[in-house]
């Protein structure tokens, strides 16, 4: 007999957001960006208007948790293990602020803008912290989901200078994207760490991973957002960022057959089986990102071989998109049916036993000529006077 999953109500489900809950809204926003670069408007219009909405739902689920669950995302905080996630929070906003940010929504591009600083400050603040305090059995467990801090802060300089391109703006993120540069060399020095001294198993070889690619390839894209801003930056400065973008670029694209053959031993040997998990957006929001920062890097240096690839580009990741959301829908639709399962068995159960202990109760009356009274009674009535 299964036990049901009772269905708790909208304020107890917001404690059970997963830090990486926005990894779906940065993942759609990218790919509707790329799809806009392959002159696919209006599917692109579509994933950013379901982006947006995602976006709303889910900060006002952390919202409430943050608010009615406050030592449940303490804790998440100061867990090197599962803080990384919570910077998913900082690549979405920054993606829907640097596309609102040419757009008449100005003033929600500031806001979303405000609220990435924000919350990339209280979560680095917590991450170090927490490093700090464990930093000898963190290190063996660095993985993929390290790089989202080096995501979310160039996002926030993506989108500066997306919503304000005057020269101070510009000036902040240049410095913001060579501090993620110097942050992607931290971590992959720490990741690279771990992969030669501790290496994961086939379990543990998640799609996360594939963020190691994602995070230099927003990287290349904020700084050919940069470069393009000649009469903000010195000659010099502007061309140490162009030549850097081209190294961030042809680093990015080495990173792609060893993320898939990592992805076919982990699959196709060890035959271990996604099941719709989580992680496989940190497949989508790569793609998506390669394909916009090749597509301005084309644009930028007048390469016409890297603009021919950006509409295959485009289109395999919108079938990745479309691939994980049909299968975290069915993942999840395959949860509620195992719940409603559940419940019927349980109610089934219920109902057979209380008409077994009723017909035991019926054939207790009957062997004593008083079928309507259970065995004690009628042998009660037997030996009173």
């Amino acid at each position: 007999m299964s036990l049901p999953v009772p269905r708790l109500p909208p304020a107890e489900r917001c404690r059970d957001l997963p830090p990486a809950c926005f990894a779906p809204v940065m993942a759609t926003g990218i790919v509707a960006r790329a799809l806009n670069e392959a002159h696919a408007v209006t599917v692109g219009k579509a994933l950013f208007v379901a982006a947006a909405l995602l976006h709303t739902a889910l900060l006002a689920g952390l919202a409430v948790k943050a608010v009615r669950h406050t030592d449940r995302l303490l804790a998440e905080l100061r867990d090197p293990a599962r803080a990384f996630g919570h910077f998913t929070l900082v690549a979405a906003c920054g993606v829907l602020a640097a596309r609102l940010g040419a757009g008449q929504l100005r003033a929600v591009a500031y806001g979303l803008l405000v609220l990435a600083a924000a919350a990339w400050a209280v979560i680095a603040a917590h991450v170090v912290a927490g490093l700090r305090r464990a930093l000898r059995s963190a290190l063996p467990r660095a993985d993929g989901t390290w790089f989202l801090a080096v995501v979310g802060l160039q996002s926030i300089g993506l989108a500066f200078v997306a919503v304000d391109p005057r020269p101070l703006p510009v000036a902040v993120s240049l410095v913001l994207w060579a501090g993620g540069v110097l942050l992607y060399v931290t971590v992959l020095a720490a990741v690279a760490w771990r992969l030669g001294c501790h290496p994961p198993g086939p379990q543990l070889l998640t799609p996360a991973y594939w963020v190691t690619m994602g995070a230099v390839a927003i990287s290349t894209l904020c700084g050919t957002q940069l470069a393009v801003h000649t009469e903000a930056l010195p000659g010099p400065v502007t061309g140490l960022v162009t030549a850097a973008v081209t190294v961030l670029w042809g680093w990015a694209t080495l990173l792609v057959p060893p993320l898939i053959a990592a992805g076919a031993w982990r699959h196709l040997r060890h035959r271990v089986r996604s099941g719709g998990e989580p992680a496989l957006w940190c497949i989508v929001f790569p793609l998506g990102m390669y394909t916009t920062a090749t597509a301005r890097l084309a644009a930028a240096r007048g390469y016409a071989f890297l603009s021919d690839a950006v509409q295959p580009m485009a289109w395999t990741a919108l079938a990745a998109w479309l691939v994980i959301t049909a299968s975290r829908l069915r993942a999840r639709w395959s949860a509620d049916r195992t719940r409603r399962r559940g419940g019927r068995s349980v109610r089934t159960a219920s109902h057979q036993l209380r008409t077994s202990a009723r017909s035991r109760a019926v054939a207790s009356g009957a062997s004593t000529g008083k079928w309507w009274l259970p065995r004690s009674t009628s042998t009660m009535s037997k030996r009173s006077p």
